[in-house]
């Protein structure tokens, strides 16, 4: 057991903060053409909303953004979809503990991976925003491999990437099948991060869960006994 594999969104980003956080810039870059005295918690709930925790399209959250009973007059689809995208995966908001999480991963002798779905260019300008690159050996991402998680090609390739089995890797994600089912599928010592999406009903409970980073270290100390490390 020598590697761990990340996913990226809820896992590594706090992705509803950072929604929470663009509320705020939404309502500065369209002030003119928003109703005045908007409530930024409303705005801020109904955002976080619209994104789906990240899994919708922009096109569908700019759709949603519309529809509100927000506007004096409306912007266009695209311009709202490309200030939504831009803002989001430049500003994206580290998940608590991650730096000193990695720190003490990499400390330990373990090398990191990141396999995350989405567009490579929005992925990738939020790996550079966290300046995540010198922690992971290599970063994976759909749309350069053409398979989304589940499927089990974008775990082989990330696995050749590093070199690696399965048998050998810890992957820790917040989707209940892209992540955790997904990963265990292919050998993988698989933890779901929860508290983000809710558990299948029809899927049988996980065996290793966290709610936050710093309770990644008993499993790690689990499944590499030789180890320590203190987060």
């Amino acid at each position: 057991m020598n590697c761990i594999f990340f996913d990226l969104d809820n896992t590594l980003t706090e992705r509803a903060a950072t929604i929470t956080a663009y509320a705020d810039q939404f309502e500065n870059d369209f002030n003119q053409v928003v109703k005045p005295a908007l409530h930024r918690d409303r705005l801020a709930k109904a955002f976080n909303a619209i994104d789906c925790g990240g899994y919708t399209t922009y096109e569908k959250r700019a759709d949603d953004m519309l529809a509100l009973d927000i506007w004096e007059s409306k912007p266009s689809v695209t311009e709202l979809s490309l200030h939504w995208q831009t803002w989001v995966s430049k500003n994206a908001l580290p998940m608590h503990g991650l730096y000193e999480c990695l720190e003490a991963l990499i400390k330990m002798g373990l090398r990191l991976c990141l396999v995350s779905n989405g567009q490579s260019k929005i992925q990738r300008a939020t790996v550079m925003a966290l300046q995540l690159e010198p922690y992971f050996e290599q970063i994976v991402i759909s749309e350069e491999v053409g398979a989304k998680k589940p499927d089990s090609v974008i775990f082989e390739v990330a696995l050749q990437k590093m070199h690696c089995s399965a048998t050998e890797a810890i992957f820790v994600g917040d989707h209940p099948l892209n992540d955790y089912i997904g990963s265990q599928r292919q050998g993988f010592s698989a933890v779901w991060f929860g508290g983000f999406h809710t558990w299948p009903a029809d899927q049988e409970q996980p065996k290793r869960v966290i709610k936050s980073l710093s309770e990644l270290y008993p499993i790690v100390r689990e499944l590499i006994p030789t180890k320590s490390l203190t987060f």
